[in-house]
């Protein structure tokens, strides 16, 4: 119980980071960018703030969408751990936090629309989507694996506090 409260924290805590994120207006947004390529030394910091530079921005642009799709498949990945067991077994998890973290990067892009020098793409939404995809898909793959061992089983077991065998095992019979 106490590992599903967990997932519970850490997954509002990241919709709170991206909600963060999404209130602040483009041209912090931009710096916010630009200081990442410096720190990760992709480019100096001035250099990826130049408007005028065109391979800047496209690189500025390429990390937007990378961090879209990280973040979606991270939280989709926490919405997943964090509803195991109610919604049933591991396809019937994924596809519900699938539709949860979609409901949420929909809701993310019009809380944009508000935002100064913002604006809610559409585009930002299927990123996003693709994301909780991947995420989603390797929890899936990860949850069909364990509900195969008899030994993760008992494992997840303990960090739910569910009896996995009559969730597992309940249209088997």
């Amino acid at each position: 119980m106490l590992a599903r409260k967990i997932f519970w924290i850490l997954t509002f805590l990241l919709m709170t980071v991206i909600f963060i994120f999404s209130s602040r207006p483009g041209d912090l947004s931009i710096q916010d960018s630009a200081w990442f390529l410096d720190k990760a030394k992709i480019m100096d910091e001035e250099e990826a703030l130049d408007t005028s530079n065109m391979q800047a921005m496209v690189v500025q642009r390429k990390i937007r969408k990378a961090a879209h799709i990280i973040l979606f498949a991270s939280l989709a990945m926490l919405i997943y751990a964090s509803i195991y067991g109610y919604a049933g077994k591991a396809l019937e998890s994924g596809v519900i936090s699938w539709l949860l973290t979609i409901l949420f990067a929909i809701s993310d892009e019009i809380h944009q629309y508000f935002v100064p020098g913002r604006s809610a793409q559409l585009q930002d939404v299927i990123r996003d989507g693709k994301g909780a995809l991947i995420g989603c898909l390797l929890m899936m793959i990860l949850f069909l694996i364990i509900e195969r061992l008899p030994q993760l089983q008992r494992f997840i077991n303990k960090i739910y506090n569910f009896n996995a065998d009559k969730i597992f095992f309940k249209n088997r019979q």
